[in-house]
């Protein structure tokens, strides 16, 4: 039974519940922890595997490192006028595959020349953008890793198959956004959207390496390069989506690493099209 003194003590702890801040919201932070310890979970398994898988319709083969994962050295600051990119967990580590462009016949270590500095730049750029699409990419593609000496090259895994990823930004002289192909072809879907403000992008999904095979692709002008997301098919049609790829457009963290190469820019810059010829 209550009793006069313990009214106005429960007053006093009412009083002193109200004034306290609301609880957080728990359920985001449960989902990065979770996937986090994905990631590491499926990295750790990918660290110790060997494996040859063949991209046929690249004529190319990639082969899990048998070596460890990179070391994650520290972000080189950033150009004036260029936000920091995102960083790394330290525990988010992405094992680099090497690309055999003739079956049984290693690829040279370093085929760029490029000085070590640059070359570990360049590698520090694709785990930073591994670590993105890990977070950003639907659930369905299980495995991301870098390919090695090839800064806009990855390999998905989505239903245990593998998929060529290209995640390109290049220096260029041609801003304008691509015009869409035919729309009258049905196996061609064709649209612009806006991200960014007042940024556009071209999202295409069309047949590519063999009928009834479709790629997906993201392409916009940002800054004064052009940016390429894309997902190749292997024997079937690429599991991402362009709007899928979209999503990790505009995460202002991918947006970040934009501007990053587009100021300190990690691939050689885009060529003019040849007019006539």
């Amino acid at each position: 039974m209550d009793t006069d003194e313990t009214f106005p003590l429960r007053d006093v702890l009412d009083r002193a519940a109200d004034a306290l801040p609301p609880l957080p919201d728990l359920v985001p932070l449960a989902v990065r922890e979770g996937r986090r310890r994905r990631a590491r979970a499926r990295f750790a398994t990918a660290a110790t595997a060997f494996g040859v898988v063949t991209a046929g319709a690249l004529g190319l083969t990639l082969l899990s490192g048998n070596g460890p994962a990179p070391a994650m050295p520290a972000a080189p600051p950033p150009s004036p006028g260029v936000s920091a990119s995102p960083s790394v967990s330290p525990d988010a580590s992405y094992p680099p595959v090497a690309v055999e462009e003739t079956p049984g016949v290693p690829p040279p270590d370093n085929p760029d020349g490029l000085p070590e500095a640059e070359r570990e730049r360049r590698a520090v750029h694709q785990q930073r953008v591994a670590a993105l699409l890990d977070e950003l990419l639907p659930a369905k593609v299980t495995e991301i890793r870098p390919v090695k000496d090839k800064v806009s090259a990855y390999r998905i895994t989505a239903g245990g198959e593998p998929f060529w990823m290209t995640v390109s930004v290049r220096r260029s002289d041609d801003h304008a956004l691509d015009a869409c192909p035919n729309r009258s072809d049905p196996r061609i879907v064709c649209e612009t959207a806006v991200f960014d403000g007042d940024h556009e992008a071209q999202l295409l999904s069309m047949t590519a390496n063999e009928p009834g095979t479709s790629a997906s692709y993201v392409r916009f002008p940002y800054g004064g390069s052009r940016v390429r997301l894309s997902v190749e098919p292997e024997g079937v049609s690429s599991p991402v989506t362009p709007r899928e790829l979209f999503a990790v457009v505009e995460d202002p963290r991918f947006l970040a690493l934009v501007k990053e190469a587009d100021a300190r820019p990690v691939e050689e810059k885009l060529l003019p099209p040849v007019v006539g010829g």
